[in-house]
C-alpha cells in the first residue's frame, strides 16, 4: 500500500481511499475497513 487519503465520490460523498503501489486507480475504503487499513500501512 502506498497511501490512505481522503476521497470524494460523486455518488457516495466524502470518504477514504487507498492507493496501491503500481496501480493508478484508488480503492475505496469503507468506515468498517478503515482501522484495518491504517494498521496495515503502519506495519
Amino acid at each position: 500500500m502506498r497511501a490512505l487519503e481522503k476521497h470524494f465520490d460523486p455518488e457516495e460523498g466524502d470518504g477514504w481511499a487507498v492507493r496501491l503501489n503500481g496501480i493508478d486507480e484508488v480503492l475505496t475504503v469503507s468506515r468498517r475497513q478503515l482501522s484495518a487499513v491504517r494498521e496495515a500501512i503502519v506495519g
